[in-house]
């Protein structure tokens, strides 16, 4: 039996078994623990051993059917993984300020508030920003990757929903691992805080799962946080040594650099006959 998992194991892709099945297999087990232990005697250890010594019985005496077990864990670790995602898409769809509905007046409420604290910030420091420059979106993340959009357009004139699909297939392949994988890092902690939210579910049975349950969604949204700003350098530093090649491959003279006549015929070169407000200009559309 244990020759047999350690062969499977071996062919499993480390991806898979770090990014999937592992995260879903503690989330079982966490869950177990709380069914066992309960609210009234949470930190009592004779439930979790004598669970151990039955799964090692299980696997000694009958290892058919503890194989059988074995596959009913895996494939409910795989679902739970999927849940995590899902809820991560969730997630991200609110870090992005995309709330819609019921969330649509907090939004405007939260916005509202953290306008005003940056703006009191300014006053009693005494400098100014452009109106553009303040936050327009309920939350930190998105209005950070909605700075992309705005520097790039205040810097070049440049739309970038319209220019990044075409410098991405401009970039050598280092840079693109580069902004793939910071992009990744956003999705992966989005996911996190999806994890964060099923470990509410054991809650129910055990308390001390809170702890874990915070613990988690607090990690992913520090790393979440981070992810954004490394994210949304790596496009914009992108645009930055990028656009102006660009343009000259699109046929157009930046011997004397990329001017506002330039980067109008460029924007509408790109659009196509379309107008400009047709066309969403959204960094975190923007995908490697």
């Amino acid at each position: 039996m244990a020759a047999l998992l350690g062969e499977v194991t071996k062919r499993l892709p480390d991806r898979w078994l770090v990014g999937t099945l592992l995260p879903g297999l503690l989330w079982l087990a966490v869950l177990a623990i709380a069914v066992r232990q309960g609210h009234a005697h949470p930190f009592d250890p004779g439930a979790v051993t004598g669970t151990a010594k039955a799964i090692g019985t299980l696997v000694r005496d009958r290892p058919t059917e503890a194989l059988a077990w074995g596959g009913f864990a895996i494939g409910a670790a795989m679902l739970t993984s999927l849940a995590a995602r899902g809820l991560g898409g969730a997630v991200r769809s609110l870090w992005w300020g995309r709330w819609r509905g019921p969330l649509a007046w907090p939004a405007r409420l939260l916005t509202r508030l953290r306008a005003y604290r940056v703006r009191r910030g300014l006053k009693r420091d005494g400098t100014r920003l452009p109106e553009r420059y303040l936050p327009a979106l309920p939350t930190w993340i998105g209005d950070r990757l909605r700075l992309v959009d705005v520097r790039v357009d205040a810097q070049y004139g440049l739309v970038l929903a319209l220019v990044w699909p075409r410098l991405w297939h401009r970039l050598d392949a280092d840079t693109r691992v580069v902004v793939a994988q910071a992009r990744g890092r956003l999705d992966l902690a989005a996911t996190l805080v999806g994890w964060g939210l099923l470990y509410l579910v054991p809650v129910w049975f055990w308390w001390p799962a809170s702890v874990i349950a915070v613990g988690v969604g607090l990690v992913g949204w520090r790393r979440g946080r981070v992810a954004a700003e490394v994210f949304g350098g790596a496009v914009e530093s992108t645009v930055d040594l990028g656009h102006l090649g660009l343009a000259e491959a699109l046929g157009h003279d930046v011997a004397s650099g990329l001017t506002p006549r330039i980067a109008d015929a460029v924007n509408d070169q790109l659009h196509k006959g379309a107008t400009p407000q047709q066309v969403p200009a959204t960094a975190d559309d923007t995908t490697a």
